[in-house]
């Protein structure tokens, strides 16, 4: 091999490490999505935790400030709080979502002022059944 083949042929492998770093780095996010990765929410989930949860929705609201989503689930005779930001989709999923919609929720858990909640991280979180 030649000098200028040999040049060639490391710059392309140092292209491939770094489109495959940068693919890691930022497209690597199947915990968002319904399906992988996470646990069924139940009374032991961890604050962090992935999980999922099926339920009926009993009633949702905005929150007074910042046009977030606050849902009530009933999910196994418990209501779970759940909180789709703003920035997630909250406006979209309010369209699509009814009191009442039986539904598959994926999210990571939060306690906010002392209560545990799953936070939706993206639109593919809520899902109507």
């Amino acid at each position: 091999m030649e000098k200028e083949e040999k040049i060639v042929a490391v710059l392309l492998v140092m292209a491939i490490l770094s489109l495959a770093v940068a693919y890691i780095t930022f497209f690597q996010n199947d915990g968002d999505h319904i399906g992988s990765n996470a646990i069924q929410f139940n009374e032991q989930s961890s604050i962090g935790d992935h999980v999922f949860l099926e339920g009926t929705i009993l009633n949702k609201k905005f929150t007074f400030k910042g046009d977030h989503l606050l849902l009530s689930v009933d999910h196994n005779q418990n209501i779970v709080k759940v909180f789709i930001p703003k920035s997630n989709g909250a406006e979209y999923m309010d369209n699509l979502l009814n009191e009442n919609d039986y539904v598959r929720i994926q999210g990571i858990v939060n306690e906010y002022q002392g209560e545990r909640e799953v936070i939706v991280q993206n639109k593919d979180g809520v899902t109507t059944l």
